[in-house]
């Protein structure tokens, strides 16, 4: 630990001494490689609780070119890191200025795979108002830009676009043609099988609905651990839409979704399961719910572990009975 903080401070003296160099010395790019590594490090390592110096880090990283610190500062800014309160303005000036930075002769693919990056972020941006006003338009441009540029994820929420007419009139056949070329070109892009499913459970773009088609689609993305799309699939498994009904099947998927982090599997999860455990007592015969009830309150009694086991005999017999 104390070395890291030695280092640390060696990477912030020789920075700060090229600059006091004078306004026209950069520091050398070694020097700027440090510090990228340096606050990457930083952010990344549980045990580092104090990172207010990584912003100006970073920010000294951008100001000399560094593209890989530039996509880090995006995260900054966009609060997505630890202990560093969100700045949306700076996130949507700094994804602004890196997606209209025209390429250079003989550029390399880490500043062509930045503004790629910016170009999608920045049509994000537009569509929620994250440090500007929202502009649907402004939104579709960027990430048809994106898109145009080889960005698969940025092909893949244009085709949203298309289909909910954001920025753009609707067209769900173009829509759906784009998700397809996606799954020709890369199966594993974010979203894809979560819209695909989508647009088969809607028909968006198809002649009528096919849930069939749709919970195929879901379970493509549930192997590829796409919380939403395993959250609509463990629905399907719910009400027995495309799939034969299966509660314990939902329960399993709605508890991969919510620890891949979707809310709303989470809110489905606890829901499921408290119907589940309500109609089982329901279905009981009297001795059964005694003997659950009896549990109940023995298990909630203020004594000791040996005691409550010995009163949870008979209502453990009672509970089991068939």
């Amino acid at each position: 630990m104390r070395a890291g903080i030695d280092q640390l401070l060696w990477v912030v003296l020789l920075a700060g001494g090229a600059w006091a160099a004078g306004a026209e010395l950069r520091p050398e790019a070694g020097v700027v490689e440090g510090m990228y590594v340096q606050a990457r490090a930083m952010l990344e390592d549980k045990t580092i609780r104090d990172v207010q110096g990584v912003q100006e880090m970073l920010e000294q990283c951008d100001a000399c070119g560094h593209e890989a610190a530039r996509l880090l500062l995006l995260d900054v800014y966009e609060g997505t890191r630890k202990g560093i309160e969100a700045a949306p303005e700076k996130a949507f000036r700094l994804a602004g200025r890196m997606a209209e930075t025209k390429p250079a002769a003989g550029e390399g693919a880490e500043a062509s795979a930045a503004r790629k990056e910016a170009m999608y972020r920045l049509a994000l941006y537009y569509e929620h108002g994250t440090g500007c006003q929202a502009a649907p338009e402004k939104a579709y441009y960027w990430m048809r830009r994106a898109a145009m540029a080889g960005l698969l994820k940025a092909q893949v929420e244009r085709a949203r676009y298309l289909m909910n007419g954001v920025g753009h009139e609707p067209a769900p056949r173009e829509a759906l043609k784009l998700l397809l070329w996606v799954n020709t070109r890369d199966p594993d892009t974010p979203n894809l099988f979560f819209y695909l499913g989508h647009a088969c459970m809607k028909g968006i773009g198809l002649p009528r609905p096919n849930v069939r088609m749709a919970a195929r689609f879901f379970e493509m993305g549930f192997q590829r651990r796409d919380a939403r799309a395993t959250n609509n699939l463990a629905t399907m498994y719910e009400l027995g839409i495309g799939v034969s009904k299966n509660t314990r099947t939902a329960l399993r998927l709605y508890k991969y979704a919510a620890d891949w982090g979707c809310r709303d599997a989470s809110a489905n999860m606890q829901r499921l399961a408290y119907k589940t455990d309500s109609e089982q007592r329901y279905s009981a015969s009297w001795q059964q719910r005694v003997g659950h009830a009896g549990l109940r309150v023995i298990r909630a009694l203020p004594v000791a572990p040996v005691l409550r086991d010995w009163l949870s005999v008979p209502f453990n017999r009672m509970a089991s009975e068939s």
